[in-house]
């Protein structure tokens, strides 16, 4: 009897795992035969659709009228089935818990990287990973409490107020088009006077644990230290790019723009001003401050090629998105947050004809080897340039590296690969560059 039944546990142990890999892999089949059936769907109703258009076609040497770029929309809208988000992109596959199993068990296993740090040399700080302060001087010109030359400690004279509506404290912020990055894909942005801060995580991990990733070089600065901060982008809910600890301190004090399904989430921590944003939908932000006429913004939330979770349970049950600010002045800036994104370049094209040509851009070049299971989800710098180019955009700042190791490429080598593309696509350092974490930059 006993043998029998040690033989009823090894069958078992054999025939439960290949049943379950069958049966996932039984339900990707059917979910992605789906997907694939709206994608040929959508290309056939946009090929219809532009061949109309007078001349038979689009001029790209021209902008988009209106009903190429409704078109354009209407094909790159988000994708939805029974509750989960799918991209509607011909170059994304679903990937599932399996592969990344089979890259962090068996090929890291393999390949002797199991325990890979990414080359990360013992000191710190890290020789190659440039840290400094951001210029508040410039950003908050009539704060006498704010200079870049002061330490963390002594930075902040008069504590920061985050009261509901106040966007934080009552200072003057630059006119001036800036970008200071904070790491990973947080970036504070100054534009027409608005404040934005983007995929708030400054904290040292991305869970508070200690087997969470650390980061490889400490936040430039203090959420405190950011005097106002008018509107918050988050492009997924992802932990190193939405931290609760921030949605605890910045609370109400700010606008909230997140994709759909992202809101819950945020108001968990008792915050209401939530805008929740599908892909192409707009909302206008009013900056109305004493003494000051408003002024007026529209924010756009922008298709890219990504995923979601907080968790195991909860995969692509929310939207993933780029988000496009521009002002309403007689001089218009405009900016775009790409958050995490894989590249596409039918989608980038179509970005760049709907919302194109765009002053700034934060682009993600980070977290992309290897390219076999991170191709779909991460750029690598050529595809950043690419999409950059694309998109038609001035000055691109290169954003999501140097950070948190999550991925196999060396910590450094993603400044290395876009220098690399660069030469190979013909753009200059100006047009496409890297920054030290903490730098401001003023885009003229």
């Amino acid at each position: 009897m006993y043998a029998a039944s040690l033989y009823g546990l090894k069958r078992a142990a054999i025939i439960l795992p290949v049943a379950w890999t069958g049966a996932w892999l039984g339900y990707y089949a059917y979910t992605d035969t789906l997907r694939r059936s709206h994608i040929r769907e959508r290309n056939k109703e946009l090929s219809k659709t532009l061949m109309g258009l007078p001349g038979e076609g689009p001029d790209f040497s021209k902008p988009a009228e209106a009903i190429e770029r409704e078109a354009l929309k209407k094909r790159y809208s988000s994708l939805n089935f029974a509750g989960r988000y799918w991209n509607p992109y011909v170059e994304w596959r679903e990937q599932g818990a399996w592969e990344w199993a089979l890259w962090k068990i068996i090929i890291s296993t393999i390949t002797l990287k199991l325990f890979y740090n990414g080359g990360v040399p013992p000191e710190r700080p890290i020789p190659d990973l440039p840290l400094e302060r951001p210029d508040f001087s410039l950003l908050f010109p009539s704060s006498s409490s704010s200079s870049s030359s002061l330490p963390k400690s002594s930075s902040a004279a008069a504590p920061t107020t985050r009261e509901t509506g106040s966007g934080g404290s009552d200072v003057a912020v630059t006119d001036k088009l800036t970008l200071t990055w904070l790491g990973q894909s947080t970036s504070y942005v100054t534009l027409d006077n608005l404040t934005i801060l983007t995929d708030p995580a400054l904290s040292d991990r991305t869970l508070p644990s200690r087997i969470a990733p650390q980061r490889l070089r400490p936040s430039p600065c203090e959420l405190s230290e950011l005097k106002r901060v008018d509107v918050v982008l988050v492009s997924h809910n992802h932990f190193d790019h939405l931290d609760p600890e921030a949605i605890i301190e910045l609370g109400d004090s700010c606008e909230w723009v997140v994709p759909k399904g992202v809101g819950p989430f945020i108001r968990k921590f008792g915050v209401t001003r939530v805008t929740e944003l599908d892909w192409w939908q707009e909302t206008k932000h009013t900056l109305s401050r004493p003494g000051q006429k408003d002024k007026q913004y529209t924010i756009t939330a922008v298709p890219n090629m990504h995923w979601s979770a907080r968790s195991p349970l909860d995969t692509n049950a929310t939207l993933w998105a780029a988000f496009h600010v521009q002002s309403h002045t007689d001089q218009p800036k405009s900016f775009i947050h790409l958050g995490d994104t894989g590249y596409s370049p039918t989608l980038y094209h179509a970005v760049g004809r709907v919302l194109g040509p765009i002053d700034l851009a934060a682009i993600p070049i980070g977290s992309y080897e290897p390219r076999w299971h991170m191709h779909l989800q991460h750029t690598d710098p050529e595809g950043a340039v690419r999409m950059a180019m694309q998109m038609k955009v001035g000055k691109s700042v290169g954003v999501h590296w140097g950070t948190w190791l999550m991925s196999d490429e060396a910590y450094n080598k993603p400044p290395l690969d876009l220098e690399i593309a660069r030469r190979k696509l013909d753009v200059t350092e100006d047009q496409f560059c890297v920054l030290p974490a903490g730098k401001t930059i003023v885009i003229e």
